[in-house]
């Protein structure tokens, strides 16, 4: 893990060294942060002065189905503050894979309607389940309708998720909940989101989430936007609390079950556009690759622990 580690932390530190360097280039008075707000300030199509020239037209979708696929490889398996991926002893990290697959319905006037299966494989299972001879430790079915109310720049979100443990045996195989989800992006604020999951079944409890993110496109700033490989860089810091009610307690097996602060989670992705990096059209897809890390702080001592961990994942949308 200490290896990994190391190299995501220096390719994330080399990317922000570029972004900083870069953007303080150039000399006069204006400063970066306003470098960069000026050509946020510009009209699409070019820099303040420059003509603008039509460009070819817009390609759409000739029906409102989409679709998509990712994979990702990660140091641990965290969810929700819980390490789904560490053994006792464990002295070489056993890398953690998962694939997700999804699909959307667009209605002109009623929202989106979607469904997904998420699969988890972790190299080091049959030490953490001795009695099993499998390493698919979870599969999760989700299916979803999400609508955007344009007047208040809210998305709403309402789903359900089933989890399936295939190396449990008896009630614990599989548990559902419900959750809904209140997101703002007025392109003006960290873009705010609250979640709430409800589970049904063997948890009985709720989880809640509030968090914050932001997309800062290299692409943006003026030095960057025609640099090969940085322009199609970018940087989605983020941060999520965690908040307990009841769910954490009968999910470890332990502790009393209450409402508490459960955990803050710290995040940087940073995202590179292969799509647009080799101009490819539209029409065939986009393809995006993707390195995070991740900190986990325990807020809730005594049932959850402090985690690091990061990862890479490639996904393909259209």
């Amino acid at each position: 893990m200490v290896r990994w580690t190391r190299t995501l932390t220096q390719v994330a530190g080399c990317l922000l060294l570029i972004g900083w360097a870069a953007a303080t280039a150039g000399g006069g008075d204006e400063s970066a942060v306003g470098e960069w707000l000026a050509v946020l300030d510009t009209e699409p199509g070019g820099l303040p002065g420059e003509p603008r020239v039509a460009g070819p037209a817009e390609w759409k979708k000739p029906i409102p189905v989409s679709f998509s696929v990712d994979y990702t490889l990660v140091t641990d398996y965290i969810f929700r503050g819980v390490n789904f991926s560490e053994y006792a002893d464990e002295n070489r990290e056993r890398l953690d894979h998962q694939l997700g697959v999804g699909a959307e319905f667009e209605t002109e006037s009623f929202g989106v309607f979607g469904i997904a299966v998420w699969f988890e494989w972790y190299g080091g299972q049959q030490q953490l389940t001795p009695e099993s001879n499998s390493h698919l430790q979870e599969v999760d079915y989700s299916a979803y309708w999400r609508y955007e109310v344009e007047a208040l720049a809210t998305t709403v979100e309402l789903g359900w998720i089933a989890y399936v443990f295939p190396i449990l045996e008896g009630d614990g195989r599989y548990t559902h909940e419900w959750y809904v989800s209140l997101a703002l992006d007025d392109g003006k604020v960290l873009g705010p989101t609250v979640t709430m999951y409800h589970d049904l079944d063997d948890f009985q409890g709720r989880w809640i989430e509030v968090g914050i993110s932001h997309d800062f496109a290299l692409s943006d700033c003026r030095a960057l936007r025609d640099v090969v490989i940085a322009k199609d860089i970018t940087l989605t810091p983020s941060m999520t609390l965690g908040i307990d009610n009841r769910w954490l307690a009968n999910a470890v097996g332990k502790g009393n079950s209450s409402t508490k602060l459960a955990n803050l989670l710290y995040g940087l992705d940073v995202s590179f556009d292969v799509s647009s990096a080799l101009n490819i059209p539209e029409q065939y897809g986009t393809i995006t690759v993707t390195g995070f890390l991740y900190f986990s702080q325990a807020l809730r001592d005594a049932l959850l622990n402090d985690e690091f961990y990061g990862g890479m994942s490639i996904g393909y949308a259209w």
